[in-house]
């Protein structure tokens, strides 16, 4: 199976048909007639992170309690590996209540956690964990949630939570394994990094039958949720010599959940990652995680804000890794439509409500701030204070010579007025004195006429 694993990979590096073989999955994939109406309903749109990720109506988990039955989470049910998985999203500041309320209704054992809060400067998923002693409290659903422990790897954190149920008083115990070096639409730093986290989670029998389905989520549940499910199904069919093929395995998966593996890189990880796996099997390779390996563990809470999460670990690279990564790096030189399956979460899209002390946790993740423009120079502080002083005289004189022009003008005119008016008067006294004159005259001709017809 190696062997066949390994020419596989190589056929397809050679020919560089790796988009060829996602495509093929994506158009497989797409002919299903699978409904998902429930994601749909106006009362459920809000419990979606992405509009373009639901759950199908014939394996959504349904929660038991409450109103709404309804969570963006999926039931995978794979019987030949005798393997269940509950795929979800990140949970919503408004859902994080129903995640826990899932956890306790499905007897979860464990929470595979494989992205961080905030990546690239986008909120990715609430806070739905407790980071430091203080607890979290689920007002709405009746949980409550408390940090006792954790131990912190290089690449990924395990953190050991009681989740209480407030009604019934009863708590259980919950391993939540959060990986940490896994960018989004990315893939890990090696397959061994990778097996290494993988291993972990396996060797706390939170996988087996004999719990309930761990809760496995991502932001959108489907890419990175997809290749941890995918990988893991593959191995156990190589431990129980079952025959398979990773692309059947994946088209099974995905008329269980929509869209699982996003990318190219996604695809070709799972492969390499299952290829190793099945090397590691033959080899008898002891655990890559050991007690030595570990950076911290017990109280120590301030440690797991993750604020080296993105940096290389060039340690937990194997020697036999170093062949497909440089496979990898020649492939993305050369390719550069390996994203065509992106979903709207490359937009950038958040959660939509994301209060400050809910990621005050997760700054040092965000981008820098620009640094502030530096201060005037001393010595132009005088220069620029006599020119203001300048411009504020020049303004006021000539406000003033304005002011003077206006005054002046309006001087002139009532001149103008008062010689029109002097003018109308000096000629009055004739026009009276004419007028009387004109007057008396013809009052004295009238009376002399008068006396001489009598």
């Amino acid at each position: 199976m190696t062997k066949n694993m390994d020419s596989i990979i190589k056929e397809l590096d050679t020919t560089m048909g790796w988009d060829r073989h996602f495509r093929e999955i994506k158009l497989t994939a797409a002919a299903y007639d699978l409904s998902h109406s429930a994601a749909k309903q106006p009362d459920n749109k809000p419990r979606n992170r992405y509009r373009d990720v639901s759950p199908f109506d014939h394996n959504r988990v349904k929660l038991l309690t409450g109103e709404n039955d309804y969570i963006n989470a999926s039931l995978i049910d794979m019987p030949k590996a005798d393997r269940k998985y509950i795929l979800t999203q990140g949970p919503l500041n408004q859902t994080s209540g129903h995640f826990w309320q899932m956890v306790w209704e499905q007897k979860s054992a464990a929470v595979v956690m494989l992205n961080k809060i905030i990546e690239k400067g986008t909120l990715k998923c609430s806070q739905y964990y407790p980071l430091g002693t203080e607890p979290l409290q689920f007002t709405d659903t009746g949980f409550t949630i408390a940090n006792k422990n954790q131990q912190v790897y290089s690449n990924f954190t395990v953190r050991y939570l009681d989740l209480r149920n407030d009604i019934t008083g009863e708590t259980r115990e919950i391993i939540q394994f959060h990986y940490t070096a896994w960018p989004d639409f990315g893939v890990p730093e090696s397959p061994a990094a990778f097996l290494n986290f993988l291993n972990c989670v396996r060797d706390r029998d939170v996988l087996k039958s004999s719990v309930g389905p761990a809760v496995i989520h991502c932001s959108a549940g489907i890419g990175r949720s997809g290749t941890f499910v995918l990988v893991d199904l593959c191995l156990i069919f190589i431990e129980k010599d079952i025959d398979f093929e990773v692309k059947d395995t994946l088209l099974r998966l995905r008329r269980q959940r929509m869209g699982l593996i996003q990318t190219v890189d996604q695809l070709r990880f799972s492969y390499c990652a299952i290829a190793e796996g099945a090397r590691g099997m033959t080899d008898d390779t002891p655990d890559v995680v050991s007690s030595e390996e570990r950076e911290d563990s017990g109280s120590d809470y301030g440690s797991s804000s993750d604020d080296n999460q993105d940096e290389e670990n060039p340690q937990e690279n194997g020697k036999n890794n170093h062949h497909d990564e440089e496979n990898t790096r020649k492939r993305r030189a050369q390719d550069k439509s390996q994203h065509e399956d992106m979903h709207d979460e490359k937009k950038g899209r958040q959660d939509p409500i994301a209060p400050a002390d809910n990621i005050h946790d997760r700054l040092d993740d965000l981008p820098p701030l620009p640094p502030p423009p530096p201060p005037p120079r001393k010595e132009s502080l005088p220069e620029s204070n006599n020119n203001t002083d300048a411009n504020l005289r020049k303004r006021k004189a000539s406000d003033r010579q304005e002011a003077l022009k206006n005054h002046v003008t309006e001087i002139k005119q009532k001149m103008k007025d008062s010689e029109k008016r002097n003018k109308r008067h000096a000629w009055l006294p004739y026009f009276v004195g004419g007028a009387v004159l004109i007057t008396v005259c013809s009052a004295a001709a009238y009376y002399f006429y008068k006396g001489v017809g009598e």
